[in-house]
């Protein structure tokens, strides 16, 4: 391991001032020969490589030949990657790696298909991208690489002559092979040489993750280290994780829930990370039984699920489970209480965003399932937390009335990439950010918040983001229809599912077969396709035109 001669600076608050991967580097001088990080049990039918199983000594060096790599194909500080990886090891080095040079990592969802990636590389324009040659026995990198030539072709078009990011893979099908670097010998005292004369602080931007917003285009969301550590700090407290546990990532590392929920309570704890998605339920329950692990993430239907198949439950050993976060949906208070009674299991309620919302509602705050489920803390030692209502700012001091929240504090982001204006939309005057969900104080336990619903239009599907006026205009650009807009409809499996309604132009009906080819022909990601069409006379619209989404939700109903 190459020595880190970035030291921490003087702490601001609770939270180390510190590049993220300084915690890790912290534990492999304490505990070089504990197993710090693991692959899914199915690496190889997933990407065609075996699983590693790596202690703190070899991931730390691992991660400073790859830092070496980056450095020799001229990487330096400040420098922004786009990343489209599965939860495989390699992608847990790219962000160490990263965090050791300086870079700035951009991940994007692996559904993400030629029209996301097209949109988020003329925003971005990064120098490099990474990926692997195949997934789940596609050429995974092939579409990533149509991305980057029509990208170039535009940027000709309009005289532009900056230069393609170089391409990045794991494997064959880019510019440069990255596994088959990682076997050859490196040259060490370059990369030392580079962090003798490199200043790095946790002020510096990390990642830059994506939402969908409201609006169809993707809006990025610049985060700090600082930012990071922060909210990594309280979860890793509000979930109670302990120093050396062993926990399970099911969730993309490409949002709150993975990255600030788990990869940072394990940089915190030094333990064990084991690696998991897409979600395959027989892998993950033998990887709780065969890892011995004390803390996860899953989606709410997955526990009631669980929770109703008691044979399923009894052919695996949950011994080790202490507790297990869910979120992006509601919880029921039968399946928080289940897991208590039955297994001995916490259930921690999450409710986060990329720009920096982070609430739990766990056993430190409350023993009661029915309060755990719905509700969360109005005073958090992260976040100063208002309501006001949503057309006329006003504050709302009262139990049982709707008003946004609002939220400030050190992990709140500060503000969207490159877009000034959203920025300045989503501020108020005093440093608020207006996250757009909508929330009570509770009029039986008024220091709970009690969540409502959403302000802004999004569809939110397996707890995956997707912007209804996207979809929209995709759908109205279709040579038989007239207007379309889309809205979600409840779903117990994926929280909410999306359904088209269509107004067409010659009368015909539109099937979902038909309007399913022609989205995929725009090279869209898979989990925005509706799962139902309505042929409609006329879209609902309010006095400016607008169209009332609720309204075709009713019609569902």
């Amino acid at each position: 391991m190459i020595a880190d001669t970035q030291t921490a600076k003087s702490e601001s608050g609770p939270w180390p001032d510190q590049p993220l991967h300084q915690l890790l580097y912290a534990s492999a001088r304490l505990t070089p020969e504990r197993i710090a990080l693991v692959d899914p049990a199915n690496k190889q039918p997933l990407t065609g490589t075996e699983p590693l199983r790596l202690s703190y000594r070899q991931l730390t060096d691992k991660i400073d030949r790859l830092a070496t790599l980056l450095l020799q194909c001229g990487l330096v500080a400040g420098d922004l990657l786009l990343v489209q990886m599965p939860n495989i090891v390699e992608l847990v080095w790219v962000y160490l790696a990263a965090s050791r040079l300086g870079l700035v990592v951009s991940p994007v969802p692996v559904q993400y298909q030629q029209h996301e990636l097209g949109e988020i590389l003329r925003q971005l324009e990064p120098a490099a991208v990474i990926s692997v040659t195949t997934f789940k026995n596609d050429h995974f990198v092939a579409p990533l690489r149509s991305a980057i030539e029509k990208r170039q072709q535009q940027k000709k078009a309009s005289g532009q002559s900056t230069p393609a990011p170089q391409l990045l893979v794991w494997g064959t099908g880019g510019d440069f092979d990255l596994a088959a670097a990682m076997a050859q010998p490196l040259n060490s005292t370059r990369l030392q040489d580079y962090l003798d004369r490199t200043s790095l602080n946790a002020d510096q931007i990390f990642t830059i993750c994506w939402t969908s917003g409201t609006e169809g285009q993707p809006k990025g969301i610049p985060r700090s280290h600082k930012q990071w550590l922060s909210v990594g700090r309280a979860t890793y407290e509000g979930n109670q994780i302990q120093a050396g546990e062993a926990l399970l990532n099911p969730f993309p590392f490409i949002n709150m829930a993975s990255i600030g929920g788990l990869f940072l309570s394990w940089l915190y704890s030094g333990g064990k990370l084991v690696l998991h998605h897409p979600l395959d339920l027989p892998v993950y329950l033998q990887q709780i039984t065969e890892e011995k692990i004390s803390y996860t993430l899953a989606p709410p239907a997955l526990l009631n699920s669980l929770l109703k198949s008691p044979d399923l439950l009894a052919s695996c050993d949950l011994s080790s489970l202490r507790a297990i976060g869910s979120g992006s949906a509601p919880l029921d208070e039968w399946m928080v209480a289940g897991f208590k009674q039955q297994f001995d299991i916490e259930i921690v309620n999450h409710f986060g965003s990329n720009e920096g919302v982070s609430l739990l509602c766990g056993p430190n705050e409350t023993s009661s399932a029915s309060k755990r489920a719905r509700l969360f803390p109005r005073h958090n030692t992260l976040l100063e937390m208002r309501l006001a209502d949503s057309e006329s700012g006003e504050l709302i001091e009262a139990t049982g009335i709707t008003g946004e929240l609002q939220i400030k504090g050190p992990g709140v982001f500060d503000g969207y990439f490159k877009d000034p204006q959203k920025t300045a939309d989503a501020f108020t005057d005093d440093g608020f950010f207006r996250t757009g969900d909508l929330f009570q104080i509770s009029p039986d336990e008024p220091a709970f918040y009690r969540f409502i619903g959403r302000c802004k239009d999004l569809i939110i599907r397996g707890g995956v983001n997707i912007a209804p006026a996207e979809l929209d205009n995709l759908i109205c650009a279709h040579e038989d229809i007239t207007e379309a807009a889309v809205t979600g409809y409840p779903c117990e499996v994926m929280g909410e599912r999306v359904a088209a309604f269509v107004v067409s132009k010659s009368g015909q009906e539109l099937s979902l077969e038909a309007l399913s080819r022609y989205l995929k022909s725009l090279q869209i990601a898979t989990f925005k396709l509706p799962e139902k069409v309505v042929m409609i006379e006329a879209l609902p619209r309010n006095p400016l035109g607008k169209v009332v989404r609720h309204r075709l939700t009713e019609l569902l109903q």
